[in-house]
């Protein structure tokens, strides 16, 4: 399994040996070991994605996902595991147990986004305050998590809600930005400093989210309205 580039191929030992990818008769043979290893290889990589998961770090999940992913595509197309076979379960539950937990985390961003980049009235402005660093960086790295998930939605179980949150997040990022522009525009001194930490971090989510042309254009128009905002200082 070590020689392996893709440790999960370790199945295809097993159904080389019985002359067969039927579940029931592979499981009759000694090498049913090959499968019984790759799902429990799943478990174990399943338990590393849940404390990484529980610990928010997002950037070490998608090798994870992959490898589950790998292993869930090669059993489902390379054995015959129709029927309520005992394989059969164990790759639903582990399908399962993903799903469920990544959903959890990634249903989340669009309102974490949404409480950042809502605009505010002058008067919900504390005077000098910006947005909080870390609470933007966690963002960030959630809006790449649900595109790494989108890699791996298929397999995974996680194709509807992938696409409906990252649809989401464009919808927000598309409509919402011109209000934030609007405010960096009529800010006053007190205030611009709150209205260019949520402009600045609608380029960063809108880079990931959008791409880097999107973002490059969405500065362009932020250093503008910044401009705008000096100008009105002056005047």
């Amino acid at each position: 399994m070590g020689r392996l580039a893709v440790p999960c191929q370790l199945v295809r030992l097993a159904i080389k040996a019985a002359e067969t990818d039927q579940a029931s008769r592979v499981a009759s043979t000694p090498y049913a070991l090959c499968v019984t290893i790759v799902l429990e290889e799943v478990e174990r990589v399943l338990s590393v994605l849940r404390a990484n998961v529980k610990s928010a770090n997002y950037g070490a999940v998608g090798g994870q996902l992959k490898d589950i992913h790998d292993a869930a595509r090669v059993l489902r197309t390379e054995m015959d595991l129709a029927g309520d076979s005992p394989w059969a379960r164990q790759l639903a539950t582990l399908r399962a147990e993903v799903s469920n937990l990544i959903k959890s985390q990634i249903e989340t961003v669009p309102g974490r986004m949404r409480r950042l980049l809502r605009p505010r009235k002058p008067n919900e402005v504390t005077p000098g305050a910006v947005l909080d660093a870390t609470d933007v960086a966690e963002t960030e790295a959630l809006i790449e998590f649900v595109a790494v998930c989108r890699s791996y939605a298929s397999e995974l179980a996680l194709n509807e809600v992938t696409l409906r949150v990252t649809s989401e997040l464009q919808n927000y990022l598309e409509t919402g930005t011109a209000p934030l522009l609007d405010g960096l525009r009529g800010a006053d001194e007190r205030g611009r400093p709150f209205r260019l930490s949520q402009v600045d971090a609608t380029v960063r989510f809108a880079g990931k989210v959008l791409g880097a042309s999107y973002a490059s254009l969405l500065q362009k128009a932020a250093d503008v309205a910044a401009q705008d905002e000096r100008k009105a200082a002056k005047g």
